[in-house]
């Protein structure tokens, strides 16, 4: 099983947020960084397989500080040596396809093949409807609206155009929304002709490419967090793209893990054991008190999760299958759900028991609270993750 490290990131700790505006803080902010680089060459040294941020805009009350994936990925890579950096994720319908293929492409290249790459549809609305204004679509939860078709669309559209900017050396092609290029585009240059291509007898660009491509070929691995339905896991099986579940119930898993390897096979990717090319999202924290674990998750994601993600609709990947009425999302509902991965190494190891022998997935990303969770205990968590939970699952 490959570990990734998931950082919204929180900037503050729990007393800063609760005081307000803690996003804006410059030496809040400041600190994440520092305890992001300490972390993550931390983790480099341990051996986990990657580390991840999410895309989120206008957090000034600092609880997913993460405006630019690809640049924290960039600034983790310098730091370290051999851990993977990526997104979970990139918002596609919301961002120039163009632009998006070329910094990933660099990212991959100044990070020497360690990037992966993360896509999502978008579901936070604030933020959302004012960076889709541009596009014309807004947030999304897959509630079949015209709304969600709208944004479902354009995921796809810019999702085949990320592909063909990567693995074609020049492109000329039309979408519904995107003409690359745009016809009578005039660069009556020589060089073109000379050195490169796409360019006509009247000197009218005719084809346009990203340069550079992806040092890795024919592109890094995609991973789409958070799958939830099951449109979206065969979507992924057919792309080849790794799901991340958010949900709980393990028949609802189970479920979804047998939708995503029957499309995986039925599209010609060849025979998948169980779980492989998927991952499961929990929120990780160890300890050798398991009280004082608690204790810290409590003001992590005990915290944050019903403050800002239970009201967006989150508690549902805490339901069972067939359950009615509303699901807390409190923190002792996390626990009892099996969401929180959190309790001394022993029972940890008894949980991931659990996980493999039900799921086996290839990845499990761990959501991690620097801010919320003091530096050293965030650090101590890992060092116990690596050298007494992950040596048993590998």
């Amino acid at each position: 099983m490959k570990s990734i490290l998931f950082y919204l990131p929180v900037v503050g700790s729990h007393a800063q947020i609760n005081k307000g505006m803690a996003g804006i803080n410059d030496q809040n902010y400041q600190n994440m960084l520092y305890q992001l680089t300490k972390q993550s060459q931390l983790a480099d040294d341990l051996g986990y397989w990657g580390v991840a941020f999410t895309e989120h805009h206008f957090h000034i009350e600092g609880f997913e500080e993460s405006n630019n994936p690809i640049l924290l990925d960039l600034y983790v890579a310098m730091q370290t040596k051999n851990i993977k950096v990526g997104q979970m994720a990139n918002v596609l319908p919301f961002q120039s396809p163009i632009r998006l293929a070329e910094d990933i492409a660099m990212l991959d290249q100044m990070s020497r093949g360690r990037a992966f790459v993360g896509i999502a549809r978008g579901y936070q609305k604030r933020w959302a409807d004012v960076l889709g204004q541009t596009y014309h679509v807004g947030a999304t939860f897959s509630d079949k609206s015209e709304r969600d078709q709208a944004n479902r669309q354009r995921f796809t559209e810019h999702w085949e155009l990320l592909k063909e900017l990567w693995t074609s050396d020049t492109v000329n092609t039309s979408t519904e929304h995107w003409q690359v290029p745009p016809a009578g585009i005039e660069f009556a240059h020589d060089a073109v002709a000379e050195f490169g291509r796409g360019q006509d007898e009247a000197g009218v660009i005719t084809e346009i490419g990203i340069a550079p491509k992806t040092l890795q070929k024919p592109y890094p691995q995609v991973f789409q967090p958070f799958s939830f339905s099951e449109e979206s896991f065969r979507f992924c099986a057919r792309e080849g793209i790794v799901p991340i579940v958010m949900n709980t119930d393990d028949d609802i898993i189970a479920n979804l893990l047998d939708v995503y390897q029957e499309e995986a096979e039925a599209s010609g990717h060849g025979q998948l054991k169980r779980g492989q090319r998927v991952g499961i999202f929990r929120d990780v924290l160890v300890s050798r008190d398991a009280d004082e674990a608690h204790h810290w998750a409590r003001r992590g994601n005990g915290f944050v999760f019903p403050k800002w993600f239970g009201p967006m609709g989150f508690g549902e990947v805490l339901r069972r299958k067939g359950e009615q009425g509303a699901i807390s999302p409190e923190y002792d509902t996390l626990c009892d759900r099996g969401f929180e991965f959190v309790g001394t190494p022993d029972q940890i190891n008894r949980q991931m028991e659990q996980l493999v022998t039900k799921h086996d997935p290839e990845y499990l990303l761990q959501w991690q609270y620097s801010g919320p969770v003091p530096h050293d205990v965030q650090m101590r968590s890992m060092e116990l993750w690596q050298t007494e939970i992950a040596p048993n699952w590998l």
